[in-house]
């Protein structure tokens, strides 16, 4: 078998005459990115883990309008119609995923509320510049410590209601981090994060900027160069 995956995906995309087509679309578009030279018999379940723990995430603002539902619909029929076809088995998602997605994209955006992320949509670009200049006074308030930490970590421990402890990968260094208690109730233990941070007078820290956030189950597709 010597077709490449995401010519597959194309071809069932091209078949399709239902609303998914557009979030097919977008598991085509990444990958053409991830995955381009991969051939049928080397597709597996990380394809599909990679596209819904870890890009649709930070692609859907709102995890309450269906959206998740309809990425997670479209790529189960997508996995139905290979394994039919090509009897290749990437596996398939359930409620329990579904779940686990919209709390990760509940937590990506409530860091951007939190830290004050000026940018509502990507595609087109749209800043709200009120949020903006509050995210600006944030990040230039005058710190009595200038030291930051920069790196991929995990979540630890929990502390009261405001703080978190959280490990920082390869260096292994242990930070306790302030945390708005509306994302603290939805973090869990082992969750990983790639953020900026800086010491506040008080010696703890503070969150500069949440890059990425993700769900345990995505270790395995970090690269350890990117965690130094």
């Amino acid at each position: 078998m010597d077709k490449l995956f995401c010519s597959v995906i194309k071809e069932f995309e091209n078949e399709m005459f239902s609303e998914e087509i557009s979030y097919i679309d977008d598991f085509f578009k990444f990958s053409s990115r991830k995955f381009r030279f991969m051939d049928m018999n080397s597709a597996n379940e990380h394809c599909i883990n990679k596209f819904l723990f870890m890009w649709v995430p930070k692609k859907v603002i709102n995890s309450e309008s269906g959206v998740v539902e309809k990425y997670v619909t479209s790529v189960n029929l997508f996995s139905k119609y290979i394994k039919e076809k090509y009897n290749v088995n990437i596996g398939e998602k359930n409620d329990d995923d579904v779940t686990e997605i919209k709390r990760i994209c509940g937590i990506n955006n409530d860091f951007k509320k939190f830290l004050f992320n000026p940018v509502i949509s990507y595609s087109p670009m749209i800043i709200d510049f009120d949020i903006y200049k509050k995210r600006k006074d944030k990040i230039d308030k005058p710190c009595f410590f200038n030291m930051t930490e920069k790196g991929y970590f995990t979540i630890e421990e929990f502390f009261s209601e405001d703080y978190i402890l959280m490990k920082k990968m390869y260096t292994g260094r242990f930070i306790k981090v302030s945390v708005d208690r509306n994302i603290l109730s939805k973090i869990k233990k082992n969750d990983i994060l790639y953020a900026n941070l800086r010491q506040n007078p008080f010696f703890s820290w503070e969150f500069v900027e949440v890059y990425k956030y993700y769900p345990a189950n995505v270790m395995k597709y970090i690269k350890k160069e990117s965690l130094i």
